[in-house]
């Protein structure tokens, strides 16, 4: 046990399930995403029943045997998670203070650091590093932050929240079924795919001479990059669907996502001096689309891109509803062709244990002012729920390069939260024409009824 003046860690567990399963090979997809580690926070202030909620965890793990492996490498150098059931890192601390402010205008920032242990990517493999760390604080009053931390190379968003759902599900008593967790599938899909000196749209092989020139940059721009969180209200997105309906009369509609990415990207344009065409890069999940066949509830990485382009001209000009309308990926970019050919290369690099060679061009289109968008809009992070009911407020910490994500709010009520990672300079600008529009909505009721979401599935980066 340790402990500070504030803060008590009461107990630490190595949690087992009792369940062991074959290896599962990382396919290129998970080591593309790294094992960079996301924490995720979700506040809960009516509390939870801690010993009831840790034992459901380990019956849903049972479900989840990866989660409790350990990554290693094979004779040949290849990344895969022995499933040796291991065990994962539960703790409990207690806070001698009430539970943090939170919320949109009282967000964790750089406080989200003390609700978790890091780990480097270099510490996973071939090393007892449990691949999920579970940090339950308890503050005065009852009130509990819950952070789950894990590498990306094993959750994309939607295997992370697939778990969590499952997680809050076993805890209510309600059936967890077992998920399609064979990494193996995507790997096959890819064999014999594309080659590996084919281009693919959006991802490269740079030169060490131009990836080093990105990789400067890119870290010279992490040093000005803060995270800021805004909320546009049900009231607000409301009247911007419905001025989008009547400027475009002929679109199948426009998403919540879509505008609040086209309206920071208005915003922020204007305070970027590059003459450079800004680019939006789009995560999309693979499991949305049929004719590749992986399953929806495949526990892995599926994710691929896309990207809008958009000249300092169009954006200076065009209206909101106008660029969000073109904040799609063109058809070209999810093609089947194309999908497989980038399929068929990530496996091309994964044999030849070089992912770490690729690069996705999107994120070196944030030094002109551009952004990376992640429509988290449909995950189900205010219905994980243990049984006392679910959280007040998600939060996670900001990223190295500019980045949306777009989350509902915690009444699910048609408004969403943006998680926005950027200058202090955009920040302040997204923050005052925000209020601005709150203005306008309050003033200006909403004239045509609800519109329903039409919008490409899109994928969420932790």
């Amino acid at each position: 046990m340790t402990a500070s003046v504030a803060h008590t860690l009461l107990h630490h567990q190595r949690l087992h399930c009792g369940v062991t399963a074959p290896r599962q090979v990382l396919s290129g997809l998970d080591l593309f995403s790294g094992h960079i580690g996301i924490p995720v926070t979700l506040v809960y202030p009516q509390g939870m029943q801690v010993a009831h909620m840790r034992e459901a965890l380990v019956q849903t793990l049972r479900h989840y045997p990866l989660i409790a492996g350990r990554m290693k490498k094979d004779r040949d150098g290849h990344v895969y998670v022995d499933c040796n059931d291991a065990g994962i890192d539960f703790r409990v601390h207690d806070h001698d203070e009430p539970l943090p402010a939170h919320g949109p205008d009282s967000d964790f920032g750089s406080q989200i650091k003390r609700y978790f242990q890091p780990f480097y990517p270099w510490q996973l493999v071939d090393q007892d590093r449990p691949l999920l760390q579970v940090n339950v604080h308890r503050f005065r009053g009852d009130g509990v932050i819950l952070c789950c931390y894990g590498p990306h190379s094993l959750f994309d968003g939607a295997a992370y929240w697939q778990f969590m759902s499952d997680w809050s599900r076993m805890a209510r008593g309600l059936e967890v079924v077992t998920p399609a967790s064979d990494l193996q599938v995507v790997i096959d899909l890819a064999q014999g795919r594309g080659s590996a000196d084919a281009p693919v749209l959006l991802v490269g092989d740079p030169d060490m001479r131009s990836r080093l020139s990105v990789m400067l940059r890119l870290g010279w721009q992490a040093l000005k990059l803060r995270k800021g969180v805004f909320r546009i209200s049900a009231v607000t997105m409301q009247r911007w669907k419905d001025e989008a309906r009547l400027a475009l009369p002929t679109d199948a509609g426009v998403s919540a996502v879509e505008l609040a990415a086209a309206h920071c990207l208005k915003v922020t344009s204007a305070l970027t001096r590059s003459s450079r065409t800004r680019r939006v890069g789009i995560v999309l999940d693979l499991r949305h689309r049929r004719r590749l066949r992986i399953p929806r509830d495949y526990f892995g990485n599926a994710l691929c891109y896309g990207e809008a382009r958009y000249t300092p001209q169009e954006i200076a000009q065009d209206s909101v509803a106008v660029l969000a309308s073109k904040c799609r990926p063109s058809s070209e970019q999810i093609s089947n062709d194309t999908l497989f050919s980038y399929l068929g290369m990530m496996e091309q690099y994964r044999q030849r244990r070089a992912i770490w060679r690729l690069f996705w061009d999107s994120a070196a289109g944030t030094l002109d002012g551009g952004l990376i968008l992640n429509n988290c809009a449909r995950f189900p992070m205010y219905d994980i729920n243990f049984g006392q009911g679910g959280p007040a407020w998600y939060d996670i910490c900001g990223v190295a390069f500019r980045m949306l994500m777009v989350v509902p709010t915690p009444e699910q009520d048609g408004g969403v939260d943006l998680h926005f990672t950027a200058t202090r300079a955009e920040l302040k600008a997204v923050a005052a024409s925000l209020a601005a529009q709150a203005q306008v909505s309050a003033s200006v009721p909403a004239s045509l009824p609800a519109q329903t979401e039409t919008s490409i599935p899109i994928e969420a980066y932790f």
